[in-house]
C-alpha cells in the first residue's frame, strides 16, 4: 500500500468522527486496538457462517484499514518514529524466516 493511501485511510477515519474525542491517552489507544480485535472476530464469523471468500477478504481489509489508521495516528502523536510499515514488515519477516521451526516450541 502506498503511503498516500495509508494517510488517506487515516484522514477518512478522522473525517467520519473516529478521532473527535482523541486525546492520545492509553484508553484511546486501547479502544482502537479493541476495534482491530473486533475486526478479527468478524473474519472468524464470516468464515464460521460460510459467508464466502469476498466477505472474508472484506473483513481482512477492515483489519488492515484499522491498523493503518492507528499507525498514522501513533506517528502523529510521536509514539512511533516511522510509518514505513512496509519496511518494518520486511524486516520482521526476515527475522521470522531465521527463527527455528515453530520458534522452538513443542506446539
Amino acid at each position: 500500500m502506498q503511503i498516500d493511501e495509508i494517510f488517506e485511510i487515516h484522514q477518512t477515519a478522522k473525517s467520519k468522527g473516529f478521532y473527535d474525542s482523541w486525546t492520545g491517552s492509553p484508553e484511546d489507544i486501547l479502544s482502537k486496538l479493541a476495534l482491530i480485535h473486533s475486526e478479527v472476530s468478524e473474519v472468524l464469523e464470516a468464515y464460521r457462517k460460510q459467508k464466502g471468500a469476498k466477505a472474508i477478504q472484506e473483513e481482512f481489509a477492515d483489519i488492515f484499514i484499522r491498523c493503518y489508521d492507528l499507525l498514522v495516528q501513533l506517528y502523529d502523536d510521536d509514539i512511533i518514529d516511522t510509518y514505513d510499515i512496509d519496511q518494518v514488515i520486511r524486516q520482521k519477516a526476515a527475522i521470522n524466516n531465521g527463527r527455528r521451526y515453530k520458534h522452538g516450541t513443542l506446539i
